[in-house]
Protein backbone atom coordinates (compact mmCIF):
# COMPACT_ATOMS: atom_id res chain seq x y z
CA UNK A 1 0.00 0.00 0.00
CA UNK A 2 2.62 2.91 -1.22
CA UNK A 3 4.87 2.04 1.26
CA UNK A 4 8.73 0.92 0.04
CA UNK A 5 10.88 -1.01 1.47
CA UNK A 6 14.63 -0.41 0.57
CA UNK A 7 16.79 -3.14 -0.33
CA UNK A 8 14.86 -5.33 2.26
CA UNK A 9 17.10 -4.95 4.63
CA UNK A 10 15.95 -6.45 8.13
CA UNK A 11 17.36 -5.98 11.76
CA UNK A 12 17.03 -7.57 14.84
CA UNK A 13 14.47 -5.11 16.86
CA UNK A 14 16.22 -6.31 20.61
CA UNK A 15 19.30 -5.05 18.90
CA UNK A 16 18.12 -2.09 17.72
CA UNK A 17 16.82 -1.12 20.96
CA UNK A 18 19.93 -2.33 22.76
CA UNK A 19 22.01 0.53 24.72
CA UNK A 20 19.28 3.10 22.86
CA UNK A 21 19.13 5.98 25.23
CA UNK A 22 16.82 8.59 22.92
CA UNK A 23 13.80 6.51 23.62
CA UNK A 24 9.96 7.79 23.59
CA UNK A 25 6.99 5.70 24.07
CA UNK A 26 3.38 6.40 23.70
CA UNK A 27 1.07 4.04 25.15
CA UNK A 28 1.63 -0.14 25.28
CA UNK A 29 4.13 -0.11 22.10
CA UNK A 30 3.20 -1.76 18.91
CA UNK A 31 5.11 -0.14 16.37
CA UNK A 32 8.85 0.72 16.92
CA UNK A 33 10.91 2.81 14.70
CA UNK A 34 14.41 3.22 15.32
CA UNK A 35 16.18 6.34 13.31
CA UNK A 36 19.98 6.60 12.75
CA UNK A 37 20.60 10.12 12.36
CA UNK A 38 23.74 12.45 12.29
CA UNK A 39 22.67 15.79 13.57
CA UNK A 40 24.58 17.80 10.51
CA UNK A 41 22.61 15.71 7.82
CA UNK A 42 20.08 17.80 5.80
CA UNK A 43 18.24 14.96 5.13
CA UNK A 44 18.17 13.74 8.42
CA UNK A 45 16.09 17.09 9.52
CA UNK A 46 13.90 16.36 6.82
CA UNK A 47 13.26 13.32 8.16
CA UNK A 48 12.99 14.44 11.18
CA UNK A 49 10.56 16.92 10.89
CA UNK A 50 8.10 14.80 8.21
CA UNK A 51 8.08 12.33 11.19
CA UNK A 52 7.50 14.14 14.08
CA UNK A 53 3.86 12.94 14.20
CA UNK A 54 5.08 9.47 15.07
CA UNK A 55 5.73 11.15 18.61
CA UNK A 56 2.46 11.69 19.29
CA UNK A 57 1.21 8.41 17.84
CA UNK A 58 -0.39 6.01 20.49
CA UNK A 59 1.18 2.37 20.32
CA UNK A 60 4.42 4.15 19.01
CA UNK A 61 7.76 3.55 19.95
CA UNK A 62 10.34 6.36 18.58
CA UNK A 63 14.07 5.72 19.11
CA UNK A 64 16.85 7.62 17.85
CA UNK A 65 19.92 6.78 17.22
CA UNK A 66 23.41 8.51 16.64
CA UNK A 67 25.14 7.55 12.99
CA UNK A 68 27.73 10.44 12.88
CA UNK A 69 29.24 10.63 9.50
CA UNK A 70 32.89 11.05 8.87
CA UNK A 71 34.26 14.56 8.97
CA UNK A 72 35.06 14.85 4.90
CA UNK A 73 30.77 14.69 4.47
CA UNK A 74 30.07 16.45 7.95
CA UNK A 75 32.78 18.20 9.67
CA UNK A 76 30.80 18.95 12.75
CA UNK A 77 28.61 15.05 12.93
CA UNK A 78 30.71 14.00 15.48
CA UNK A 79 30.33 17.08 18.13
CA UNK A 80 26.55 17.56 17.51
CA UNK A 81 26.36 14.03 18.43
CA UNK A 82 27.72 14.64 21.75
CA UNK A 83 26.27 17.77 21.97
CA UNK A 84 22.77 15.45 21.83
CA UNK A 85 23.84 13.01 24.19
CA UNK A 86 25.49 15.85 26.90
CA UNK A 87 22.15 17.22 27.12
CA UNK A 88 20.18 13.71 27.37
CA UNK A 89 22.21 13.13 30.47
CA UNK A 90 21.35 16.07 31.74
CA UNK A 91 17.04 15.40 30.62
CA UNK A 92 16.66 17.54 27.39
CA UNK A 93 17.91 15.07 25.14
CA UNK A 94 14.93 15.14 22.70
CA UNK A 95 14.53 19.14 22.91
CA UNK A 96 18.46 19.49 22.00
CA UNK A 97 18.19 17.41 18.95
CA UNK A 98 15.36 19.69 18.22
CA UNK A 99 16.96 22.91 18.27
CA UNK A 100 20.53 21.21 16.47
CA UNK A 101 18.00 19.85 13.69
CA UNK A 102 16.44 23.89 13.77
CA UNK A 103 19.81 25.60 14.12
CA UNK A 104 21.35 23.17 11.75
CA UNK A 105 22.23 26.08 9.02
CA UNK A 106 23.45 28.30 12.04
CA UNK A 107 26.22 26.17 14.07
CA UNK A 108 27.29 23.96 11.26
CA UNK A 109 29.01 27.25 9.43
CA UNK A 110 30.47 28.66 12.73
CA UNK A 111 34.24 28.11 13.50
CA UNK A 112 33.50 26.43 16.78
CA UNK A 113 30.03 24.84 17.27
CA UNK A 114 30.39 23.79 20.95
CA UNK A 115 30.12 27.69 21.78
CA UNK A 116 26.69 27.75 19.73
CA UNK A 117 26.04 24.29 21.41
CA UNK A 118 26.56 26.07 25.01
CA UNK A 119 24.08 28.58 24.28
CA UNK A 120 21.30 25.94 22.78
CA UNK A 121 21.80 24.68 26.32
CA UNK A 122 21.50 27.53 28.50
CA UNK A 123 17.97 28.18 26.32
CA UNK A 124 16.85 24.81 27.97
CA UNK A 125 17.75 25.25 31.38
CA UNK A 126 21.00 23.43 31.42
CA UNK A 127 24.21 25.05 33.41
CA UNK A 128 26.03 26.04 30.02
CA UNK A 129 29.50 25.31 31.89
CA UNK A 130 28.29 21.98 33.03
CA UNK A 131 26.71 21.12 29.71
CA UNK A 132 30.15 21.83 28.05
CA UNK A 133 31.84 19.70 30.28
CA UNK A 134 29.73 16.89 29.66
CA UNK A 135 30.40 17.39 25.84
CA UNK A 136 33.68 16.03 26.45
CA UNK A 137 33.33 13.35 28.82
CA UNK A 138 34.18 10.27 28.34
CA UNK A 139 30.31 8.62 28.90
CA UNK A 140 29.39 10.77 25.99
CA UNK A 141 32.31 9.74 23.59
CA UNK A 142 31.45 6.34 24.86
CA UNK A 143 27.07 6.61 23.84
CA UNK A 144 28.05 8.00 20.60
CA UNK A 145 30.42 5.18 19.96
CA UNK A 146 28.02 2.65 20.93
CA UNK A 147 25.95 3.80 18.61
CA UNK A 148 27.92 4.37 15.68
CA UNK A 149 29.39 0.74 16.25
CA UNK A 150 25.62 -0.82 15.73
CA UNK A 151 25.51 1.03 12.53
CA UNK A 152 28.56 -0.33 11.38
CA UNK A 153 27.53 -3.71 12.46
CA UNK A 154 24.05 -3.38 10.40
CA UNK A 155 26.42 -2.18 7.80
CA UNK A 156 24.47 1.26 7.19
CA UNK A 157 25.66 3.54 4.19
CA UNK A 158 24.01 6.39 5.35
CA UNK A 159 21.64 8.40 6.94
CA UNK A 160 18.89 8.61 7.89
CA UNK A 161 17.85 5.10 7.75
CA UNK A 162 15.15 4.01 9.33
CA UNK A 163 13.90 0.74 10.88
CA UNK A 164 9.98 0.11 11.49
CA UNK A 165 9.40 -3.15 13.08
CA UNK A 166 12.85 -4.32 12.17
CA UNK A 167 12.48 -3.65 8.74
CA UNK A 168 14.00 -0.70 7.04
CA UNK A 169 11.94 1.69 5.42
CA UNK A 170 12.89 4.90 2.83
CA UNK A 171 12.20 8.26 4.63
CA UNK A 172 9.01 9.19 2.69
CA UNK A 173 7.27 5.86 3.61
CA UNK A 174 7.91 5.64 7.19
CA UNK A 175 4.60 7.39 8.38
CA UNK A 176 2.44 5.39 5.95
CA UNK A 177 3.94 2.13 7.31
CA UNK A 178 3.35 2.80 10.58
CA UNK A 179 -0.43 3.87 10.21
CA UNK A 180 -0.79 0.40 8.00
CA UNK A 181 0.90 -1.37 10.87
CA UNK A 182 -0.98 -0.25 13.56
CA UNK A 183 -4.31 -0.45 11.27
CA UNK A 184 -3.45 -4.02 10.86
CA UNK A 185 -2.73 -4.91 14.40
Amino acid sequence: MGSQTVGGLKADVTELLNGARFVKENGETRVTVVTFSDMQCPACKAADAKNKELFTMPGVKVVMRHFPLPANVHKYSQVSARAAEAANLMGKGWEMVNILFEKQEEWSVVGDPKVKFGEYAKSLGLDEKDYLEKIESKEVYENVALDAGLAARLQLSGTPTIYVNGEQVGSPFVVDKVKELLKAQ
